[in-house]
C-alpha cells in the first residue's frame, strides 16, 4: 500500500519497456563538479552515504558485494569504467534477476549533468524502482549539498503514486484517459466551430471588445505552447514565428488563417507528447505565473486549466459564428 500523492513532486525520471524489459531513467543536474559527483558514485565510502554499503573492486572488471538502503542485497560487476563520465555495472550477473546499471556524467558550467539508467527489469517493477531510483538520486542530492539524506523508505512511500501512474497503472490510466478526452473534445470543438470561415470571415469583429475568431486561434495555440512547455517542463520549442509583445493584443493577428490553423494543431500536439512524458501528480518544471501558483501545483492542475481556457474560448467563438453567418450548434461537445 502506499500513502496518498502529494500535490507537485517533482519527478526527476521516466520508466519504459523495450524488448519485454523494463527501463528506468532518472536525469537531474548537481550543483557540484563532474570530478566530486564521480568520487560520490565510485567511492565505497562516499556511497555509504546515499545509497548504501559497497565492498569489492570497483575497478573495470572487478566485482563487488552490495547492500542498499532499499534493502536490495547481491553481488555486482563493474564493466565500463570511464572516470569521470561514464559507469557500467552488471548487477546480479548470471541470475535470474540479472539488470545492467549505466551512469553518465557531463559537465555544465560549474555543475554536473548525471544521467543513470537501470535496464532489463520486470516491467511490473517499473513503478517501485523508480520511486526508489528516485529517492536514491535526491539522497544524493542532499549528501552533495551537504545536508542529511531523507529516510529512504518514506520518500519511496511518496513517489510511488505517480511513478505508477508514469508506468501505467490502470486507475492513473483511467483518470489520465478521462482529462485527455475532455481537453481533445474542447480542441475538436474550436476547429470544428472554425470550419468552413474563410480568411475574411475569420476576421470579422462582431463583440464591442474588437476580438477576431482568427485571434481566438491563435491565442489558443500560444496558450497550449506556454502551459504545456514553458510552465509544465520549463523547456520550448522554437515558434513559427516572434511570440507576442507584452503590449500586442492577443486576440488579434495578421497570420493567415491556414497557418495559424496549423500553428495551434502543431502546439496541441506537442503537448499531448508532454504530458504523456509527465506524472500527473508531477510538480511543474517551469515557472507558474503567480496568479496561479496556489491551484496549480501539478501537471494534472495544469490539463485541468487548459480544459477551462480552451472550454471558454470554444464558447466565444460559439458566439461570434452565429453572429457572423448564423451557423450553430457546430462544436462537438
Amino acid at each position: 500500500m502506499t500513502t496518498s500523492p502529494q500535490a507537485g513532486v517533482r519527478i526527476v525520471g521516466s520508466v519504459r519497456s523495450a524488448d519485454g524489459r523494463g527501463i528506468v531513467r532518472m536525469e537531474d543536474v548537481f550543483g557540484t563538479d563532474i570530478d566530486d559527483l564521480w568520487s560520490a558514485l565510485t567511492d565505497p565510502q562516499r556511497l555509504a552515504r546515499w545509497l548504501g554499503e559497497v565492498e569489492g573492486d570497483l575497478r573495470a572488471g572487478g566485482e563487488f558485494r552490495a547492500r542498499f538502503t532499499s534493502t536490495w542485497e547481491g553481488r555486482g560487476r563493474v564493466d565500463v569504467c570511464e572516470p569521470p563520465q561514464r559507469l557500467l555495472v552488471t548487477m546480479s550477473p548470471g541470475e535470474e534477476d540479472e539488470t545492467v546499471i549505466e551512469a553518465w556524467l557531463s559537465a555544465e558550467g560549474g555543475r554536473t549533468v548525471l544521467v543513470l539508467e537501470q535496464r532489463g527489469l520486470s516491467p511490473e517493477d517499473l513503478a517501485a524502482r523508480g520511486a526508489g531510483w528516485q529517492a536514491h538520486v535526491e539522497n544524493l542530492a542532499s549528501y552533495l549539498a551537504g545536508q542529511e539524506p531523507s529516510h529512504w523508505r518514506s520518500r519511496w512511500l511518496e513517489l510511488t503514486p505517480p511513478y505508477q501512474d508514469l508506468a501505467g497503472n490502470p486507475i492513473w490510466q483511467a483518470e489520465r484517459t478521462s482529462l485527455m478526452n475532455f481537453l481533445q473534445g474542447q480542441r475538436r470543438s474550436v476547429l470544428a466551430i472554425i470550419d468552413g470561415l474563410d480568411d475574411d470571415g475569420a476576421r470579422r469583429v462582431v463583440v464591442p471588445s474588437g476580438w477576431k475568431p482568427i485571434g481566438i486561434i491563435e491565442h489558443l495555440a500560444w496558450a497550449e505552447r506556454f502551459w504545456f512547455q514553458r510552465v509544465l517542463t520549463g523547456r520550448a520549442a522554437p515558434p513559427p514565428w516572434q511570440e507576442l509583445r507584452e503590449d500586442h493584443d492577443p486576440f488579434v493577428t495578421e497570420h493567415p488563417l491556414g497557418e495559424v490553423l496549423d500553428f495551434y494543431k502543431s502546439q496541441c500536439a506537442i503537448s499531448d507528447e508532454m504530458l504523456g512524458r509527465s506524472a500527473l501528480m508531477a510538480r511543474p518544471s517551469g515557472k507558474v505565473p503567480s496568479a496561479y501558483a496556489e491551484e496549480l501545483q501539478t501537471a494534472r492542475d495544469v490539463l485541468l486549466h487548459m480544459i477551462e481556457e480552451t472550454a471558454r474560448h470554444a464558447g466565444h467563438l460559439d458566439l461570434a459564428r452565429e453572429l457572423i453567418d448564423g451557423r450553430t450548434g457546430l462544436g462537438t461537445r
